[in-house]
């Protein structure tokens, strides 16, 4: 009898333990962090507040680091997630790696200068010619006689690859000082360092800036979500995809200043 009451009494924690790990399994599955480039940071971070009201998908909870790990990065994570953030369109060699990607939006590429700037638009040509080195002082398109600051990317970088392959005259450009990341150009123009300097980024990440209106400059990288193709029949990845093609989605975009993705 005491046996009995024994196996019984282990049988009933069992199950109690069985019990409580199948019920805190899909809180933790339920956890999906989106690390990635920096480009993409805002637009994912609008994704997620709008994808996550789906009913599809509410038992989600979805973190999106606003620090860059950069395009490579984000590559990586969506070996660990469900998600990884690009800053591009995947090349090839990504592709072969078993990689797959949902466009959520393509990002228009911004200029912006420090306060002592003076200018408020451009042509083309003359940001060209400011980037080549050829004008070294606002005073000579209009603006303060503070020197130009030429403040640049490093020739990798996503956005910077995209903006050489649309113009490829800033192939040659020459810059003061090169910096990784939007947030670090972001923080250089808002102090006294950047009073007079010139930098380019995300169009998103510069709203806080004295963006430029640069007159016949047009440009912008798609990005979005980078997925591995072992997860490609998972939930996420279909809602996800069924969703950017939304009117919701396409119309939540246009807000942020952006453009929807290719039809």
């Amino acid at each position: 009898m005491e046996k009995r009451m024994m196996v019984n009494k282990k049988l009933s924690i069992g199950v109690m333990v069985l019990l409580t790990l199948l019920f805190s399994m899909p809180s933790q599955a339920g956890k999906q962090m989106i690390a990635g480039a920096g480009p993409s940071t805002k637009v994912v971070e609008l994704f997620v507040k709008h994808f996550s009201k789906q009913p599809a998908v509410r038992h989600y909870q979805f973190m999106v680091p606003p620090r860059s790990v950069k395009h490579a990065g984000g590559i990586k994570a969506s070996s660990t997630y469900v998600f990884g953030r690009t800053g591009r369109p995947l090349n090839a060699r990504e592709k072969a790696m078993n990689k797959s990607e949902i466009v959520l939006a393509r990002i228009p590429i911004a200029f912006a200068t420090g306060e002592d700037a003076g200018v408020s638009s451009l042509t083309l040509e003359q940001v060209v010619a400011l980037y080549q080195g050829k004008i070294r002082r606002w005073s000579e398109v209009g603006g303060s006689d503070s020197p130009v600051v030429l403040v640049g990317r490093e020739s990798t970088e996503a956005l910077f690859g995209v903006l050489k392959k649309v113009y490829p005259a800033f192939e040659k450009a020459k810059f003061d000082k090169v910096l990784k990341k939007d947030h670090q150009v972001v923080t250089l123009l808002k102090h006294a360092e950047g009073r007079g300097a010139i930098g380019f980024g995300a169009h998103p990440n510069f709203s806080d800036l004295n963006r430029l209106q640069v007159e016949g400059f047009s440009a912008g990288v798609a990005v979005g979500l980078v997925y591995d193709l072992k997860n490609q029949d998972h939930p996420l990845v279909h809602s996800a995809q069924s969703y950017v093609q939304t009117v919701q989605w396409h119309s939540a975009v246009r807000e942020l200043g952006l453009l929807p993705p290719a039809p």
